[in-house]
């Protein structure tokens, strides 16, 4: 009988690791589907830089692009795009410079030279970077990611709206991310943007909650995570008067 029990419990641990195996397996393949599909419908979208339309750029990683997100609209740059032209009544014309797989100094090498050429002012400008720093240990220390960091935020436009770091569950990275995080929040406000709370309210789901927000690769967020996101960049829109000065400009 306690053989019987004994394989049991085993051969249940077994099936529970392998359905979880599965799962995470078919979450990656469709993610590194999103990768390419979701770049192809952004840069699709760069024709969209007119006269007459509120410009709103966005720079950053994966989580720009909206890898994760069962389609690119429930990106958080998407809905970011909809609410100010339901805000101001405008078009809005998205410019999504984010690349899938972005460090901090990617940032600075690939994505701040395209800004600078663009050829119109952007309305608004958002940028989340950190979480390939944090992930990628091996080629970034917190101290790399602070010097590039802070080279991103003098060359953005000012009063742009940055996102810290995203906060991780799994000890070492959570040390990581947090040390990154504290780095992000001081340059954020030493260069007087406007900072976007992404690790704080990331903590404050709380460990049990964290999976919920996040897709199958259990690292890029879902349609709630970027919904989420999305809010917090809207408060901080609304709450810096940005979205009243577009909505009486426009």
């Amino acid at each position: 009988m306690k053989q019987f029990l004994g394989g049991f419990a085993a051969g249940s641990v077994a099936a529970w690791a392998g359905s979880v195996g599965y799962h995470y397996l078919k979450g990656h393949f469709l993610i590194n589907r999103h990768v390419d599909a979701y770049r192809e419908h952004w840069e699709s979208r760069l024709g969209d830089a007119k006269d007459g339309v509120l410009h709103y750029v966005a720079l950053g990683d994966s989580a720009a692009q909206g890898v994760g997100a069962s389609h690119v609209g429930a990106s958080y740059v998407a809905i970011l795009g909809e609410r100010l032209a339901e805000a101001t009544g405008n078009h809005v014309a998205i410019t999504n410079l984010s690349v899938s797989g972005a460090v901090s100094g990617d940032v600075v090498a690939r994505q701040l030279p395209l800004l600078a050429d663009l050829s119109f002012t952007p309305d608004v400008v958002t940028l989340d970077i950190g979480g390939n720093d944090v992930i990628f240990a091996a080629d970034n220390t917190v101290d790399s990611f602070a010097h590039s960091f802070e080279k991103i935020l003098a060359a953005l436009p000012p009063g742009s709206f940055v996102g810290d770091v995203p906060w991780f569950l799994i000890p070492g990275l959570a040390k990581r991310s947090k040390a990154m995080a504290r780095r992000a929040i001081e340059l954020i406000d030493r260069y007087g943007h406007h900072l976007v709370p992404i690790y704080q309210s990331m903590r404050d789901t709380g460990y049990l909650r964290y999976y919920t927000n996040t897709a199958g690769d259990w690292f890029h967020p879902n349609d709630k995570g970027y919904l989420a996101w999305a809010d917090l960049f809207w408060a901080e829109l609304e709450r810096s008067g940005k979205v009243g000065d577009l909505r009486e400009s426009c």
